[in-house]
């Protein structure tokens, strides 16, 4: 009974630092639903086992929808429950992820002569998701990671997926000019954040949670943008991304940077990519996905690229 009513207050003081934050929220209950509503994910197919993948579907009927607007990628099936073991998933063959979790590939924009390095790349399902954008061309890709355990989940996820040719390291950020010594045309820095929607549904996070967090997070999230500014070459592309509603973590670390570095500049969000989030009044300055918007977890994105 105590821990149960602990996890409530804990609950309660989450929603209501929130609500104080987010005006695009009403109420408590607001945030509460939009943060409980598990989204259906989507599914990145390895080109290279497809064919078999489609068979074994096929044998249990499951319905075989291709994501429109990413290669390669899978609805969910609708004659399966959300989150079953599927066929391919014991063998690596697929990785299941929030369709949001591909916007900031688009935003990128791989291109099979760039260099890219996906900065912060575990457990691996950006990386997967921009070789698959690339493919059939071999992806020229650099993937690091600071956390030896979720390092050596990404260098799995790439083996067996099909693409044990990029190039993986396991470095923090700040220090990756030590084992690393090349300009990149694209960056991607998917930072380390609140993610809010996880911490909500994770009753250990959102016990340990506490405002302050926001704060350590942002001074980390400027030092990597920082930290990754040299790596990228002239007219380059950093693709900064969250999965926090904080503003602290997205507009206002953007903003900091652009004011600190004025070889710095802000690219607005490609049409493309704001036609599939149903944001009734776009502002292509940023992209923010942090209320209601159907199909998709929280996400912002912002587009710097250097002159």
């Amino acid at each position: 009974m105590a821990k149960h009513q602990s996890l409530l207050k804990a609950k309660q003081l989450f929603l209501d630092y929130y609500l104080q934050l987010l005006p695009q929220f009403v109420s408590t209950a607001q945030i509460d639903a939009y943060l409980s509503t598990r989204n259906p994910q989507v599914i990145l197919v390895s080109p290279y086992h497809e064919d078999k993948i489609k068979k074994l579907w096929q044998k249990q009927k499951l319905t075989w929808t291709p994501l429109a607007w990413f290669p390669h990628t899978l609805l969910w099936p609708e004659n399966a429950d959300l989150g079953q073991s599927l066929p391919g998933f014991t063998q690596g063959w697929l990785y299941p992820l929030n369709p949001s979790s591909l916007l900031p590939i688009l935003a990128l924009d791989p291109k099979p002569s760039d260099a890219i390095l996906d900065a912060s790349a575990a457990p691996g399902g950006k990386t997967i998701a921009m070789a698959n954008y690339l493919f059939p061309h071999s992806p020229n890709i650099v993937a690091n990671d600071v956390s030896r355990p979720r390092f050596k989940r990404l260098c799995t996820a790439l083996k067996l997926f099909g693409y044990p040719q990029i190039a993986t390291l396991s470095s923090p950020i700040q220090t990756l000019s030590q084992k690393l010594n090349k300009s990149f045309t694209k960056i991607l820095l998917d930072a380390p954040c609140s993610s809010e929607k996880h911490v909500y549904n994770s009753k250990f996070h959102l016990k340990i949670w506490s405002p302050k967090r926001i704060n350590t997070l942002c001074q980390l999230q400027s030092v990597l943008i920082k930290s990754l500014l040299p790596f990228l070459g002239s007219n380059g592309r950093l693709i900064y991304s969250t999965c926090a509603l904080a503003p602290a973590e997205n507009e206002d670390t953007a903003n900091k940077i652009l004011s600190k570095h004025p070889e710095i500049n802000l690219q607005p969000i490609p049409d493309s990519v704001f036609s599939l989030t149903n944001l009734e009044t776009p502002d292509h300055t940023f992209l923010r996905l942090n209320s209601t918007n159907s199909g998709f977890d929280p996400m912002f994105i912002a587009i710097f690229s250097k002159h």
